[in-house]
């Protein structure tokens, strides 16, 4: 099914535990400060329901229309829909409640039919009517993955750590269920949302088996409190943290229980599809920049500087970049024939992840170039709105003639936001760190395929099936 946005804002009343600011929440929905960020969530089940997005959006199944991002993805082009609907949704200021849960959800199934193969464990099984669920209700999922993970030059169960609880890990089993304790942190729209995805956040030993925990948990279980974070952006509650404070969750509802030897497959099957879907809205984000340096170069009368055009063609560059590799990983996707799951390139979509990273505070750098010191000390947007100085800020604010200074202040502090020190950590550490990108490169780069193409170069022998019958000189010789 589909749900309205009405829908889906009455079911956020559903008595979970929110605290803002020290203070309890007794309605997501109504509270002033998550006006937006609901109003943007309830966006995406309204564009959805448009007939010019219903055949992007969604997948009709036994005669039943559901979300598409729902459905398995078994090919390339499935994983490209994808990337679509979410440079659509960010491009209209919608969307959040499906946007971490989903790759949680594919990362899950993925590993866990590896699971069932390898020990006869029964897991995809459980995936598969969550899924189906999903299909049904058409829910906002969220994924839970990064923990606090206190000192982290410890292993989680050591006894020198403070406590045992900075993993979120198993603290009960029953013939019902099992009981999880810990805190996730980070966890973008999870306020929003319906129901969290529960991952690992990294490989586990087996003295930490307890640790190796997946499973889907509805936002208003009990025990379930979240910890609404402010960021510099000025959106309240935007990455909350989430405590999980002895929560029950019924085996079907558990992915992954104690298999310690498999947390390092379902953390990494997670990163595969979120690292596409990073490199996805990050190609928008890139766009904007881009954007921004050349209205900026506009209001300021330079787009006939040299170094100013240098700095815009890099710009540009590291936009289509972006989308190229992040284009190539969905349409290279690489399908399990035991599994039928198509998941991005590895080697690609982490290079994506690894380029916008690794380059932001370059164009951050470029973009301030161009724009010039006024946004350093740049008065608010709320003297704008003051009849008595907004005369002043207009004469004295303006730059080229042709272009209204109001334009020229919004640019000046959509700067301020794009170089703002949350913007540079979330480019840097969201979706994995660069360290991750540079690991997960060099484990799947095709390094007998590399070595095969410079042996082949210098004339010499190699049984490499792309390179062995390739000749090493001229097949044609001159008379």
């Amino acid at each position: 099914m589909l749900r309205t946005p009405e829908q889906y804002i009455e079911d956020l009343r559903d008595g979970r535990v929110v605290y803002q600011d020290g203070e309890r929440v007794s309605d997501v929905s109504s509270l002033p400060a998550y006006k937006r960020a609901v109003e943007h969530a309830a966006s995406e089940y309204y564009i959805a329901l448009q007939p010019e997005n219903r055949e992007l959006f969604n997948v009709v199944k036994d005669g039943e229309e559901y979300p598409f991002v729902y459905h398995v993805p078994k090919t390339g082009e499935d994983l490209q829909r994808r990337r679509l609907i979410i440079q659509t949704l960010f491009r209209s200021a919608a969307g959040g409640t499906k946007f971490t849960g989903i790759d949680g959800l594919n990362g899950i199934a993925y590993s866990a039919k590896k699971m069932d193969l390898a020990i006869g464990t029964n897991y995809a099984e459980h995936v598969e009517e969550f899924r189906n669920y999903c299909q049904k209700h058409d829910p906002g999922i969220v994924a839970t993955m990064t923990d606090v993970k206190g000192n982290r030059s410890l292993h989680p169960q050591d006894p020198r750590q403070a406590h045992p609880d900075f993993y979120v890990r198993i603290v009960d089993r029953s013939s019902d269920g099992i009981v999880i304790r810990g805190a996730k942190v980070h966890i973008t729209d999870a306020i929003y949302a319906n129901w969290l995805v529960v991952l690992p956040s990294r490989n586990h030993d087996e003295p930490a088996k307890d640790c190796a925990v997946a499973c889907a948990v509805p936002c208003n279980a009990k025990g379930v409190i979240f910890i609404g974070t402010m960021s510099d952006q000025g959106q309240p509650g935007a990455h909350p943290m989430i405590v999980f404070d002895d929560v029950f969750v019924p085996w079907d509802k558990v992915f992954l229980a104690g298999e310690w030897q498999f947390s390092r497959e379902v953390a990494t099957s997670f990163a595969r599809y979120h690292r596409l879907t990073a490199a996805t809205y990050k190609t928008v984000m890139l766009q904007v920049a881009a954007g921004t340096a050349m209205l900026m170069a506009e209001h300021n009368g330079l787009t006939r500087a040299t170094r100013i055009r240098d700095m815009l063609a890099w710009l540009a560059m590291y936009a289509e970049v972006n989308e190229a590799l992040g284009k190539a990983a969905a349409l290279d996707a690489t399908i399990d024939p035991e599994i039928g799951l198509a998941a991005p390139n590895p080697v690609y979509t982490n290079c994506a992840k690894f380029w916008f990273a690794e380059n932001w505070h370059q164009a951050v750098k470029y973009l301030q170039d161009i724009t010039g010191g006024l946004p350093a000390t740049m008065p608010s947007l709320k003297d704008w709105d003051n009849p008595e100085i907004r005369p002043y800020l207009e004469k004295y604010l303006q730059g080229a003639a042709e272009y209204p200074a109001e334009e020229r202040i919004r640019l000046m502090n959509a700067v301020n936001r794009e170089a703002s020190s949350f913007m540079g950590l979330l480019t840097i550490h969201a979706e994995g760190s660069l360290a991750a990108q540079r690991m997960t490169v060099y484990a799947q780069a095709d390094w007998e395929r590399f070595k095969a193409a410079a042996r082949h170069s210098m004339g010499l022998p190699t049984d490499h099936p792309d390179f062995k019958d390739l000749p090493t000189e001229p097949v044609y010789k001159l008379p």
